[in-house]
């Protein structure tokens, strides 16, 4: 069985088992959620990352010329990694701006981080006013291929070591403050960058992207992990994240967060077809003029 359809049917075992509903875990970051864009969008998420920690990113635009390079478009939704392109230069930036054009959804422009070194945090929290995680790991993306990859488990030239043991009692509570720093998540990874592990501890890494929406566990990725140490992890952390479904305040009228997620690319497509629509219209009067 497929590790996703092992942690979705685990869940809604643990769910069961403690009286919640599954379909609420939904609702888990729905604070977090965009009304506007419909979707947990990154620029918005960006606004929770302190300063020191921030990348600089904006929505992409023609007139945008970056101080340095390379410099990644990315799409304001996306999952694993689909749909990040880099460019290392001018020359390869306008050539993706004309090859995304016609992309139904906003594309970011984000700096490079310089850290050597790319962190995936991931945390479970059940009470989400502790700072502690009941849930934590650490892994790292390990590509010595690629001085600025794109890391995901699509790229063949990425693999994944977890590391979470490496770091003592106190170092992983002070990692779960860091996530807390950022918002009250109930599920959530953090990819990060940073020159080594004792910087990172010491807060100086720069965040490439918070992942709220359904964020794999990366360190079940690890191919040194037997299916016993997966399916151990998987129970309790399956289990960890039923308890936070179940603490989640109720509300009068709970975001269809899940509908507008699925609906997001057909709705940004209608939007794009009327706005070419509308600049050919524009077009066709001006010549007419």
């Amino acid at each position: 069985m497929h590790i996703p359809a092992l942690m979705v049917l685990t869940y809604i075992a643990c769910c069961i088992r403690i009286g919640t509903l599954p379909w609420r875990y939904f609702q888990l970051n729905a604070h977090y959620f965009s009304k506007e864009h419909g979707i947990f969008s990154k620029l918005v998420l960006d606004q929770l990352i302190p300063e020191r920690w921030r990348l600089p990113q904006r929505v992409d635009n023609p007139e945008l010329q970056p101080s340095r390079y390379p410099v990644f478009l990315k799409p304001e939704w996306g999952q694993n990694a689909r749909g990040i392109h880099r460019a290392d230069n001018a020359e390869q930036l306008n050539a993706l701006r004309r090859q995304l054009a016609d992309e139904p959804q906003r594309y970011l422009l984000q700096e490079a981080a310089t850290g050597a070194r790319e962190y995936e945090i991931f945390g479970i929290d059940v009470d989400r006013d502790d700072r502690v995680h009941d849930v934590l790991t650490v892994t790292e993306a390990v590509n010595s291929s690629e001085e600025f990859p794109i890391n995901s488990k699509f790229n063949q030239q990425t693999r994944y070591v977890e590391i979470t043991e490496e770091f003592s009692a106190d170092e992983q509570a002070l990692m779960s403050g860091f996530l807390s720093e950022l918002g009250q998540f109930g599920i959530s990874r953090l990819s990060v960058r940073a020159d080594s592990r004792a910087a990172m501890l010491n807060g100086d890494f720069k965040v490439i992207e918070i992942n709220l929406f359904v964020p794999m566990p990366i360190n079940l990725l690890d191919t040194t992990h037997t299916w016993a140490t997966r399916w151990h992890f998987i129970r309790g952390a399956m289990m960890a994240l039923a308890r936070s479904t179940k603490a989640i305040k109720p509300v009068a009228r709970p975001q269809p967060i899940f509908t507008l997620m699925m609906l997001y690319g057909r709705k940004r497509a209608r939007e794009q077809k009327r706005h070419n629509a509308r600049a050919v219209s524009n077009s066709m009067h001006s010549h007419h003029g």
